[in-house]
């Protein structure tokens, strides 16, 4: 009997770690979060996972090719993004669609229709904001990339709790900015699992730092094409500080970004930025939205160098080419003539099209390196070169 009891407790702790990764769902990381998901039942697709989004948005590329999610007339709505623009009227499809991440299924009443595939390429599906959590928590693993919608807790594994305010479906907590040793602010943030920056600071708030004259010397400027999904050009540059304080943990020198857009959601007074994945990568975390608690661990890569941008731009590939998504003023690429919405057909003379999205990446490594591009200005090609180096 006592052989059978010691066997039942061995099985039991064996299928304890099985039952806990089985509602696990891996994720990937592109500078945003993307989870496959499953639409009513029958349609696979990738979604960004964005905590600073409410609800369901629809790619309008997938939507016509998954024609069957609109089963009545289309609604219409006005959104504003994040981008330097006044509101726009978007489609909204007004049907129940059901989402199925792993083994946890939550319906959406009305869904708005973006062009994503601007800003998150080819492959996008849609976004999924906070209301699919509802009052579960939220638990990521980023050193494993995986998470897991539950209902429980073990607060063990984490040595930080942040309470956070939960309002209108979105998540924001405090954190410390040390501009310098001895010059410390404190920023309300937005968490958003969708940004790829450290912190984001809105126009206003960033604002009030230059009227205090508290701001770094040091600060590049750059222009986006598109500020977000609805958004237009959106404006804004980077500076280093001294540190950033989250709880009880000091990260050093992060890289902060700002907005100077007038218009659009970087604008706001009711919050004074994002925190993005540059800062929440370093941690395993865990969101408590019924309690409404931020659950911390630091990971593995806590302790990963902030670094600038190297070539001193951003292209998105699709297909044959690349398009020049977002530039600095101050960077070698553009005092070589590199504009915003260039189209880039070869690199180190290798054709895009005839590169993976990672081996068009890898050519613009290692600091020092020359890269030559052939890029289209009024559709004739123009052969550029610069030097790679991080800008600050």
């Amino acid at each position: 009997m006592k052989r059978i009891l010691l066997l039942m407790q061995f099985i039991l702790l064996t299928l304890l770690p099985c039952k806990s990764q089985k509602n696990e769902v891996k994720f990937e990381k592109d500078g945003s979060f993307y989870i496959s998901a499953i639409i009513n039942d029958s349609i696979e697709g990738r979604f960004v996972f964005d905590t600073g989004a409410s609800v369901l948005y629809f790619d309008s590329i997938f939507v016509k090719r998954h024609s069957s999610i609109i089963k009545t007339n289309l609604d219409t709505a006005r959104m504003r993004g994040a981008g330097a623009t006044d509101d726009k009227q978007v489609y909204v499809v007004k049907d129940t669609v059901k989402i199925s991440v792993g083994n946890y299924i939550h319906s959406f009443p009305k869904s708005p229709i973006l062009k994503l595939t601007d800003i998150n390429g080819e492959n996008i599906a849609g976004i999924i904001g906070n209301e699919f959590i509802k009052n579960k928590i939220l638990i990521i693993d980023n050193e494993r990339s995986v998470l897991k919608i539950d209902s429980v807790i073990n607060p063990k594994k984490y040595n930080t709790i942040i309470p956070f305010k939960y309002v209108d479906k979105r998540v924001y907590f405090p954190a410390e900015l040390n501009i310098t040793d001895n010059q410390a602010i404190t920023a309300d943030l937005l968490m958003d699992l969708g940004c790829a920056d450290a912190v984001i600071l809105n126009a206003p708030y960033f604002n009030s730092l230059k009227s205090q004259n508290i701001l770094p010397q040091k600060i590049v400027d750059y222009t986006i094409l598109f500020g977000g999904a609805l958004g237009g050009n959106s404006n804004g540059g980077d500076f280093r500080i001294s540190s950033l304080k989250l709880g009880n943990h000091l990260i050093s020198n992060p890289i902060i970004s700002f907005s100077k857009d007038t218009l659009g959601a970087f604008s706001k007074t009711d919050y004074d930025g994002l925190i993005g994945n540059e800062i929440l990568d370093r941690y395993n975390f865990a969101i408590d939205y019924y309690n409404q608690k931020l659950y911390l661990t630091e990971n593995s890569k806590s302790s990963k160098v902030f670094k600038s941008s190297l070539a001193g731009f951003y292209a998105m590939k699709m297909n044959d080419i690349a398009t020049v998504m977002s530039i600095y003023y101050q960077s070698d690429a553009y005092k070589s003539g590199i504009r915003l919405g260039d189209t880039i057909v070869s690199i180190n003379n290798k054709r895009v099209k005839d590169l993976s999205d990672q081996e068009f990446k890898d050519e613009m490594k290692g600091e020092g390196k020359q890269v030559k591009l052939t890029i289209l200005k009024n559709k004739k090609p123009t052969e550029i070169s610069f030097y790679l180096k991080y800008l600050l």
